[in-house]
């Protein structure tokens, strides 16, 4: 499970923080940064499993924000994206493969789903 990362890019230091030591609890390696060049330059090497962004970060552009983080990354690399709406009644269907919504409140949830299979949902 150790080999499994998961990225998270929010805002918000204190999740960022909150979050990043839960996953790690967990056995998950993570990457968590308030700064999309790092995020970029990182996950050219570290090839992330998943990446988890706050809808906020780049309000109303996040499939932008997906295909940008997505062409930036190895074509080798299968990785996941969760979008972190701050409204409960999200749509779930981003329509884009690979992107899942998700209500933030319940991003620990997910993220546990993702931890019992080995930091791996599909």
């Amino acid at each position: 499970m150790a080999d499994k990362v998961v990225f998270l890019l929010d805002n918000d230091k204190d999740f960022l923080t909150l979050y990043s030591r839960l996953l790690q609890s967990k056995g998950c390696r993570v990457f968590a940064t308030d700064n999309l060049f790092l995020l970029l330059k990182y996950a050219k090497t570290v090839l992330p499993e998943w990446i988890f962004i706050d809808e906020d970060f780049v309000p109303r552009h996040e499939k932008e924000l997906v295909r940008i983080i997505d062409k930036n990354l190895p074509s080798c690399c299968q990785t996941y994206f969760a979008i972190m709406s701050s409204r409960r009644d999200c749509p779930a269907d981003v329509k884009m493969p690979r992107v899942k919504k998700i209500y933030k409140q319940a991003v620990w949830e997910k993220m546990l789903e993702i931890t019992k299979n080995g930091c791996n949902l599909h």
